[in-house]
């Protein structure tokens, strides 16, 4: 059978789009590492993309010039968004004419790693639409089109994803404030909540009338394994609550981890407590000359592009920014914070109270069966302060200035909470205050706060 013309232009699309794809795709992965999408083999499992319905949606936010975050975005950003939209909406074509007409306007989109795995994956799927449509005619294409199949890209536009879903939050209002400020003392700072489930770091100051207020919101990129540190070059970043300790630039520091870098003190006592060990967890930046990077690609820190960490570097206080990491950040209404805060500050006055009552069975029974504080686990704390407590005729406990900090993926139980505060203890023979530092946790949700971990904090 002779093909008709239609035939002819089926085959020829079919043609065009493979070539297309394949040139395409070359230029995509072939970009050096350190810029483009790391295409490892459970990217997808590591990152769902998002679904047509989301995509549908957010062509239509995408497309509200009067918008401000539309209006104020870099149009390389929007336009990669719009493609990203575009392509889980299920309109690759769309996605590919998007990338080629910002092209036009914005030269930094020639180079861009990201747009060019969004348009080879728009290519694809246009080619295995196009061969779809050519039916039977391209019944002899059954192995290309199985090759298409499974040459899928959408796991090296995870970076795309993430930014686009966060875009979304953005217009949605991520309303309600973190659950884990649950209470913040003087002497903190700022606040860096790491989400690792979303690829963002969101940062907390005081403003002038002292409330807490968000004052950045940033793409960030954590670990190449997901899940929590464990040991030495698992290549995860560590879930728990840590300090910016140290500042490094200049000659001590490579410039892989760009213009800047602020250690956390990673391993902390509860992490040697899980039996976690490492080191070298930092926030740092991106190479030279990088400016994409897929959010899972580190070796355990977590990275900002160049630009942005300059751009926050004023807000980290060494010492006194705390850094919570963790995933799937809860953010409640503000009478669910105060009512976790001021349930867990009363099982903290209750142990003062036990405390300053010298009923030792009272006192340790806010302990938890797992305690431990430095060399001392449970029994051997036990034996310690029924020891003083007898040896007391009055003993008298405060607490101020404290800082509680809801930990969002405790490990092994149903809540966890560090306290940071100012004791003052008081008795006939002995007078200090210090800043303490105890880890509560229950086992239930709704279950009775004990105290896990106990520690002094050096000022």
């Amino acid at each position: 059978m002779i093909p008709t013309n239609n035939n002819h232009a089926s085959k020829q699309a079919v043609d065009r789009s493979l070539r297309s794809l394949i040139v395409l795709a070359c230029l995509a992965l072939c970009i050096p590492s350190a810029s483009a999408a790391t295409l490892t083999a459970d990217s997808a499992a590591q990152l769902a993309s998002l679904g047509q319905a989301e995509g549908a949606r957010a062509l239509q936010m995408l497309a509200s010039a009067d918008d401000p975050l539309v209006h104020e975005m870099r149009p390389s950003d929007l336009a990669i968004l719009k493609a990203t939209g575009a392509l889980r909406a299920g309109e690759p074509e769309q996605a590919i004419s998007t990338l080629q007409e910002a092209r036009k306007q914005d030269g930094a989109l020639q180079d861009d790693p990201l747009a060019a795995i969004i348009e080879a994956e728009a290519y694809r799927r246009s080619a295995i639409r196009a061969v779809a449509r050519a039916g039977q005619y391209a019944r002899n294409l059954s192995g290309e089109e199985q090759r298409l199949q499974e040459a899928d890209l959408s796991p090296g536009m995870a970076e795309a994803d993430q930014r686009l879903r966060a875009f979304m939050e953005h217009v949605d209002g991520l309303s309600g404030v973190p659950l884990a400020l649950l209470d913040v003392g003087s002497d903190v700072k700022s606040v860096f909540l790491v989400d690792k489930s979303r690829s963002r770091m969101f940062v907390y100051e005081r403003d002038a009338k002292g409330a807490w207020q968000r004052v950045a919101d940033e793409y960030v990129v954590t670990g190449t394994k997901p899940g929590d540190k464990l040991v030495a070059g698992d290549l995860r970043t560590p879930n728990g609550v840590y300090r910016f300790v140290k500042k490094l630039s200049g000659a001590e520091l490579e410039d892989r981890y760009g213009p800047v870098a602020f250690p956390i003190d990673y391993p902390n006592e509860l992490d040697r407590l899980n039996n976690k060990n490492g080191s070298g967890i930092w926030m740092h930046g991106y190479p030279s000359g990088v400016d994409r990077r897929p959010p899972r690609d580190t070796k355990g820190c977590f990275a900002l592009p160049n630009e942005r960490l300059l751009a926050i570097a004023g807000h980290v206080h060494l010492g006194q920014s705390w850094v919570v990491v963790g995933e799937h950040f809860a953010f409640v209404d503000g009478k669910a914070r105060d009512a976790l805060r001021d349930e867990v500050l009363a099982s903290l006055n209750a142990w003062t109270r036990d405390w300053s009552s010298r009923n030792s069975d009272a006192y340790l029974a806010h302990y938890h069966p797992q305690f431990h504080s430095e060399w001392r686990d449970l029994t051997a704390w036990s034996a310690y302060k029924r020891r003083v407590n007898t040896s007391k005729s009055y003993i008298n406990v405060t607490l101020d200035d404290v800082t509680l900090i809801r930990v969002p993926d405790p490990v092994g139980f149903g809540e966890m909470v560090v306290a940071d505060f100012n004791q003052h203890y008081a008795s006939d023979s002995y007078a200090d205050t210090g800043r303490k530092r105890v880890y509560l946790v229950r086992d239930t949700k709704t279950g009775p706060w004990r105290i896990l971990l106990e520690q002094a904090v050096g000022q």
